[in-house]
């Protein structure tokens, strides 16, 4: 993982931003789980997606993906790695990062 990527995971929760893009993440089963749009025709009739707050990161069982934060916003938003990253640091308000 880049150190940039590190940075990003250790600052911003990913329950910060699975709660920006609206996702209903709530306590099930002793699992915190929400319905996951990113896969077949958007739309998800039970909880498909698990969230990992120790390692920052989700998994949806429909899609077969885990997700970071930043993975998450390079796929809802249809963004790159560097592009994805600065929009978090931006949003967050972590300094943007300079080569």
């Amino acid at each position: 993982m880049s150190k940039r990527a590190e940075r990003i995971k250790d600052n911003i929760s990913i329950l910060t931003v699975l709660n920006r893009y609206r996702y209903d993440v709530y306590e099930g089963g002793g699992e915190q789980q929400f319905r996951c749009n990113l896969h077949g025709d958007g739309t998800d009739n039970a909880p498909s997606a698990r969230v990992y707050p120790e390692s920052q990161s989700w998994f949806c069982f429909a899609c077969g993906k885990a997700r970071d934060a930043i993975s998450t916003v390079m796929e809802v938003e249809g963004l790159d790695f560097s592009l994805a990253c600065k929009k978090l640091e931006m949003e967050y308000g972590l300094p943007v990062w300079e080569y």
